[in-house]
């Protein structure tokens, strides 16, 4: 199994690369010490995250401020899905045979935004319910233990088995469900040392189709358009994998990152570039070319992170362990390290231009490997932006910055590293 593996890599031609930890993401305030796993927004200003023991909590500005809503549950919330605004959907686990005899999914469902959650039971005792998605209002699909998928035609009040031809695979869980069109989905999953699965409908979900695609399971994947599709999984023993299709799902390649950790979601920003969490690893893993190659950066403040969205280009969220809640720093354009030469000393240079406006570049030098910090305070001396903030080697570094979230006005950029500290002026005119 192992040489099947070795012949894809090949084939894929794939490069992970260690990149120096650059604060694309930036700490929120915490707004609860529970875990999060899930983390959903229709746009930029409406979004939900979901946790441990039922909590939901909602956005309705961008991030600015959360509000907890109550959905009548103490039992950990594993998938959340958000059609629009009004209608959602998440899927929770009885594990305490309450009420008597029943272990099994509740499904939650709101059509206000999460102002009122209705709680049902599923039918089916002893399934335990992964994921869930809706193509529209009417129809549906959920998924989970057994490799049980099943569909709904009006809006989940009744939920219909599937049929699948298993093949030579049947009974392992779906991770993963999405939809494509009404005609086309793809699910994927497995078990870990066992096999990776995807499962492949052309008819809306009536009938799947089981492909083996390596040995470890896949947790989740995105559509690129309708040949292209990319998933991502795993296991600790030999790290996180991802798999790709370019023939509608018919056929998949299998590789793996050769790095710790599992994946468990991916999310592009932008068409060619991707982030994969890697769950209770501290770490992403970032594309910036449609996934050629593959850099692991560190989490800001060593977060572990379970779920990723980009409602847009310019803005996403990653959630995780202990309630810790990420936002994409959109004032980070790029940063790169343009000379891996030795610098004789520290040197922060003026940024040029400046006066800017979009963008400037902040270059500096760097004489040895060390932790290295980039901020931005504005004139009353408050910290406004943290570009770079994570153990950076011996170079040359550029850093462009964009100035579109802020306004006009003095700043102030201080570079800290290795004992050296050196502040200096940029000024932003609009």
């Amino acid at each position: 199994m192992k040489t099947f593996v070795l012949i894809l890599f090949l084939i894929l031609n794939t490069d992970l690369q260690a990149g120096s930890g650059i604060s694309y993401w930036l700490v929120q305030p915490q707004q609860t010490p529970r875990n999060l796993s899930a983390c959903v927004f229709t746009d930029t200003s409406f979004g939900w995250i979901a946790g441990d023991t039922g909590l939901v909590m909602n956005t309705t500005n961008g991030g600015v401020s959360w509000n907890t809503q109550s959905t009548g549950i103490l039992n950990n919330i594993h998938d959340m899905f958000f059609l629009n605004r009004n209608i959602g959907y998440a899927l929770a686990w009885e594990l305490d045979a309450t009420p008597p005899n029943y272990y099994g999914t509740k499904i939650l469902s709101t059509t206000n935004g999460g102002i009122n959650w209705y709680v049902t039971l599923f039918p089916d005792s002893n399934v335990f319910l992964n994921t869930v998605f809706f193509r529209d209002s009417l129809n549906g699909y959920i998924a989970g233990s057994g490799g049980k998928l099943y569909y709904s035609t009006n809006s989940g009040a009744k939920w219909i088995n599937s049929e699948i031809d298993s093949g030579m695979v049947f009974g392992f869980p779906v991770e993963k469900i999405k939809f494509y069109d009404e005609d086309y989905g793809l699910a994927v999953g497995g078990a870990i040392d066992i096999a990776g699965l995807v499962w492949r409908s052309t008819n809306g979900g009536r009938s799947w189709r089981t492909i083996i695609i390596g040995p470890e399971p896949i947790n989740d994947f995105l559509f690129l358009d309708k040949n292209n599709a990319i998933g991502v999984g795993g296991d600790f023993e030999y790290g996180s994998s991802n798999i790709k299709s370019f023939d509608a799902g018919s056929n998949w390649l299998y590789e793996e990152f050769q790095v710790f950790g599992i994946a468990n979601t991916i999310a592009y920003r932008t068409k060619h570039e991707a982030w994969i969490s890697l769950g209770i690893v501290d770490s992403f893993l970032v594309t910036s070319d449609g996934g050629i190659k593959w850099e692991l950066i560190g989490t800001p403040q060593q977060s572990r992170i379970y779920d990723i969205e980009f409602p847009g280009e310019r803005n996403g969220w990653a959630v995780g362990v202990g309630g810790v809640i990420l936002k994409y720093n959109t004032d980070v354009i790029s940063v790169n390290n343009i000379s891996a030469a030795i610098p004789e000393k520290f040197i922060l240079y003026q940024n040029y231009p400046n006066p800017f406006n979009p963008e400037t570049v902040i270059r500096y030098e760097l004489m040895k490997t060390g932790y290295t910090v980039l901020k931005i305070y504005d004139i009353k001396g408050i910290e406004v932006n943290n570009l770079v903030s994570e153990v950076q080697t011996a170079g040359i570094y550029n850093v462009k910055l964009s100035g579109a979230n802020l306004p006009s006005g003095v700043y102030y950029y201080k570079l800290s590293s290795g004992g050296f500290s050196e502040t200096k002026k940029l000024v932003l005119l609009k």
